[in-house]
């Protein structure tokens, strides 16, 4: 296979294949085609000559493309890593893509499951991990960057229990701040107790969050890992980007997911890497446009055939395409515009059926396939755009739901559309059968050679794998034996050689044992074309022996009708149609190849029954296997459409239901989300108006300890007692919490005002009223004095002489208290003058308190209101993103019920190429059958016109019915059935339509 010539077989057979010829025709052949289609061309007016090169170009990227993959399979090889061809095809198809260089680095230790994951699927994960971490972002704002080193080794709730409960200047407090300082810096020595608690508790938070982190990565999937938090608690950005890069590469369409999936083997990445250096790769995104439909043939089409040889062959044939491209454009050139030509495609008939080989007419249903599939990729293309979402179209679950199932339905239909019809029509034959049961001998035989090498003798067994070899339009695969007794693997060699084949030839000879029965009732059950031959084993070494045989044959096939009825016995045991069965003497036909006497070696041949073994076979290909290459070709294409088809029939009505859930549940719970926030709000503010009138209360005994030299802290402490920034924890806290109810996050949050160094209390000096009472203990102190004085020094003069007129001990007293009187008077002036200072201070200090106190309060009662207003304003923002982003969604859900409409279609399209291809098979009209479906419970339905359904019935027989399905139901014109056609008998009812 690996030879120019089946090269250029193909090559030509993609150029010829709207006429529906293909590789199995021969080069010979093919070559006369394309010159009589070059001759007929130029009489029917398409004699203008193309451009030259119109068509070089997609053979020589081909070319390319084959040399660039065998290269990496090279690098590969070099590296470790063994890449089959289309590995390296998927390798290449991955670096064609723009964007891959600079996120190679970023994919390192990606995983498989990553690159799975969707857009969705990383929104989500980015918006549940920064929640499970927002302890760790508040904790790491406020804790010196050098502490987190050794965070762990703090014995947290020990310094928590010494801070707390012991002063400042304790022993243990003293020990607790060591324990924590000494994990610092030096800077964070003049700490207070109070900030110590503070961060202690940050460090609490902390901790609890790295918790909750590795309980959430535990039950999710590995690749959360992968994309590893950095140190700010996000993901990491180029690996995040890396990641998105990935899928919207697969998500559009540009490669395939297991294309993708190769970067997460490391290996794969090493080649990338040094493949981008050393191999020629072409980094454009997407490729040219097509300038033709003959070059859109050869730029899918050959890469996959070509990909077999080696550089030198592929340059061989590039040559000689080149040579000859005048011939090969006009060829092009009239398979473009034969459909738009009547005349042009009525005299390329003729030429067609020319082409007609032994196993049946020429097949145009590849062509056929093929357009269907393009035509699909290109409504495919022009509908599915790439929607962008907002940032906000994550914060629904059930939204996230609905976007990845299109997301995926979408992957899905792109991928099964890329399924295009293989190019090689070579048939496949197996030849199969026990160990040392002469399989090798019949392909000798088969193929003439009377060469000895490879034949085993005794008990040796030789084929140990699987070989191909070639006969005309047939690929034979000689195949290792079943039963062998110390080797399975040869069994399984076999076995899937049969499962590629679109025939069996089952070597029998002498019995035929249980390993053998089995895999032989296995064929047989898999309802593919089987041949038994019965390989007989009469020794004809010698001259004498080999004319023996020539001359009496029926002395060596005398047991072969014993054979026949085991093999009949084995099928029937399963309940399978027994096969063909025909006795053969391959070793005589073998023999007779090499004899020198050529009459007897001809006499010999056709007595070892070979002619009959290749009549047989061929009319076994021609009934049966060539119908089932032709439904297994079909199936190529039709298959993962089909499963596309059936996945969108069950997942767009889900869909439809939770999208129309969401635009009618929307409104409710923005509604409801609002009004939760208002009543929050409102319940702060309630508090915080509570903590206004019992501050108020305290503030009697709060007065009279300031004026002082430090009144600034007494009101500081007084202050920070009443807690004012809590309330915008709580209110912040309680909205979260209604938020999360309903799977929702705020992205951005107004941080609370930095309290500022000159907001504190400014009031007077306290008024000291000590001095007074001095004062007035000076003053009678006096008194006492002078009464003393009187008594040493005696009586004055004047007051001696009043005394001698009256009671002189009443004149003294009452003098000396007039004294004391005057200066008590004096002093109560003075101290009444001080308490009505000291009145007023108190009262004005207390009004300011108020005034501050009023102040503070309304300040934070603001920023509550103001929490209130920006969270109900990005709550409707993100309502109406969300709104925008369901009827996104919704656009996106309605071009996929467009595009199922399109794919049932395509379905319907390749039912009726199949139907008619087999109809033609059995030597019917395909014209007479007008559509096709392939429906659960009947298989397959045609619809015909009435006046043909005899002519249609008569050609579909059991047997071909049996090839497709068990059962074809043919309707007429007003829909319902008339007649089926199958295993199954008539069916009853109407149909579907």
């Amino acid at each position: 296979m690996n030879d120019t010539a089946s090269l250029r077989a193909e090559l030509l057979a993609l150029l010829l294949e709207p006429l529906g010829v293909d590789a199995m025709a021969g080069l010979a052949s093919l070559e006369r085609l394309a010159k009589d289609v070059d001759a007929v061309a130029q009489a029917c007016g398409c004699a203008s000559l193309p451009p030259s090169g119109t068509t070089l170009r997609w053979v020589s990227d081909a070319v390319a493309a084959c040399v660039e993959e065998q290269e990496l399979v090279r690098l590969a090889a070099a590296r470790g890593r063994t890449l089959t061809l289309s590995e390296a095809r998927a390798l290449r198809e991955l670096m064609r893509l723009e964007g891959l260089r600079p996120h190679l680095q970023a994919l390192e230790g990606v995983t498989v499951e990553a690159l799975r994951a969707g857009l969705a699927a990383v929104a989500l994960a980015e918006r549940v991990l920064p929640g499970v971490l927002e302890q760790c972002r508040r904790a790491d704002q406020g804790w010196p960057k050098e502490i987190w080193r050794s965070i762990f080794e703090i014995d947290i709730e020990r310094a928590m229990t010494d801070l707390r409960r012991h002063r400042r200047g304790s022993r243990q407090a003293a020990g607790a701040r060591e324990l924590v300082l000494k994990h610092s810096v030096s800077t964070a020595r003049d700490l207070q107790n109070r900030d110590l608690v503070t961060r202690l508790e940050n460090v609490q938070d902390f901790v609890a969050a790295k918790e909750s982190y590795e309980a959430v990565l535990s039950v999710q999937p590995e690749w959360w890992r992968w994309l590893g938090p950095d140190a700010r608690f996000r993901f990491r950005s180029d690996r995040r980007d890396a990641l998105v890069w990935a899928i919207e590469a697969r998500d559009t369409g540009a490669v395939s997911v297991s294309s993708l999936e190769m970067l997460a083997d490391s290996n794969v990445r090493a080649v990338i890497e040094q493949g981008i250096v050393t191999v020629p790769v072409s980094t454009t995104s997407s490729p040219a446009a097509l300038a033709t439909s003959s070059a859109a043939r050869l730029a899918t089409g050959l890469p996959a055939v070509a990909s077999r040889t080696d550089t030198s062959e592929l340059r061989a044939l590039e040559s000689w395409y080149a040579k000859d491209i005048e011939l090969f454009d006009r060829v092009a050139a009239a398979m473009d515009v034969r459909r738009t030509e009547p005349d042009l495609r009525a005299a390329l008939e003729p030429l067609v059926d020319e082409l007609t080989h032994s196993f049946g007419a020429v097949d145009a249903s590849r062509s056929a396939y093929r357009d269907i599939q393009s035509t699909l990729w290109d409504e495919v293309e022009a509908r599915l755009q790439r929607t962008s979402y907002s940032a906000h179209a994550m914060e629904s679950e059930h939204l996230v739901g609905a976007i990845s199932r299109i997301g995926a339905l979408e992957r899905e239909l792109r991928d099964a559309v890329r399924a295009m019809p293989a190019v090689r029509g070579r048939l496949l034959i197996a030849i199969a059968g026990r160990t040392k049961s002469g399989k090798t001998t019949i392909r000798k035989a088969l193929t003439r050679d009377a060469d000895r090498t490879g034949i085993g003798r005794g008990a040796h067994r030789t084929t140990r794998e699987t070989s191909a070899f070639e006969l005309g339009p047939v690929t034979y695969l000689d195949t290792p034996g079943v039963a062998a007794k110390d080797d399975d693997l040869d069994a399984q060699r076999a076995r899937d050689a049969c499962d590629n084949a679109d025939a069996v030839i089952w070597n029998y000879a002498d019995t035929l044992r249980d390993e053998e029965s089995a895999e032989l009732q296995r064929l047989l059950l898999s309802g593919k074309p089987l041949l038994a031959v019965v390989n007989l084993k009469e020794r004809v070494d010698t001259l004498d022996r080999l004319q023996l045989f020539a001359q009496r044959p029926e002395r060596a096939f005398t047991s072969a009708s014993g054979h026949a009825v085991r093999i009949e016995q084995v099928s029937k045991a399963v309940g399978a149609a027994p096969p063909i069965v025909l006795a053969v003497h391959s070793g005589a036909a073998h023999e007779a190849l090499s004899t020198q006497d050529r009459e007897l070696g001809d006499r010999a041949f056709r007595a070892s029954r070979m002619p009959e073994l290749e009549q047989s076979l061929a009319q076994l290909l021609a009934e049966r296997a060539i119908p089932l290459r032709a439904v297994r070709l079909a199936e190529g294409v039709r298959a993962p459409l089909a499963a596309f088809h059936d996945r969108v029939i069950e997942e767009l009505p889900q869909i439809g239901l939770a999208l129309g859930e969401l635009e009618r549940s929307a409104p409710s719970q923005q509604a409801a989300l609002l009004e939760a926030i208002q009543i929050a709000g409102q319940n702060t503010r309630d508090c915080l108006e509570a903590r206004r009138h019992l501050a108020k209360e305290q503030l009697s005994d709060v007065v009279p300890s300031l004026g002082g030299v430090d009144h600034s802290q007494r009101w500081s402490d007084f202050i920070t007692g009443l807690e004012l920034e809590g309330f915008t924890s709580i209110l912040e806290r309680e909205i979260e919490q209604e938020i999360r109810k309903r799977e929702r996050v705020l992205r951005a949050r107004e941080s609370a005002a930095e309290r500022q160094d000159g907001e504190r209390l400014h009031v007077r000096q306290r008024p000291d009223t000590t001095v007074w009472r001095w004062i007035a203990v000076a003053a009678e102190g006096a008194g006492t004095t002078l009464l003393d004085s009187f008594a040493a020094r005696g009586i004055p003069k004047k007051l001696a002489a009043d005394a001698t007129k009256g009671n002189p001990a009443m004149v003294m007293v009452g003098y000396l208290l007039n004294v004391v009187v005057g200066v008590a008077k004096a002093v109560s002036r003075e101290a009444d003058r001080a308490e009505q200072v000291k009145h007023e201070w108190t009262g004005k200090t207390a009004a300011a308190a108020e005034t501050e106190l009023d102040e503070r309060f309304d300040r934070e009662e603001a920023r509550l209101a103001r929490i209130v207003d920006d969270t109900t304003a990005q709550i409707g923002a993100q309502f109406q993103e969300q709104s925008a982003d369901i009827s996104r969604t919704r656009e996106r859900f309605e071009q996929l019920r467009r595009l199922q409409s399109a794919v049932r279609s395509a379905l319907d399209s390749i039912d009726l190429v199949l139907v008619r291809r087999l109809l033609a098979l059995a030597g019917g009209d395909p014209a007479a059958i007008r559509s096709a479906r392939r429906t659960p419970g009947v298989e397959l339905r045609v619809w015909i016109d009435a006046s043909r359904i005899v002519e249609v019935r008569a050609c579909l027989q059991a047997q071909l019915v049996d090839v497709l399905t068990e059962r074809i139901e043919i309707c007429s014109d007003s829909g319902s059935p008339v007649d089926v056609a199958g295993t199954r008998g008539a069916s009853e009812g109407k149909t579907d339509g």
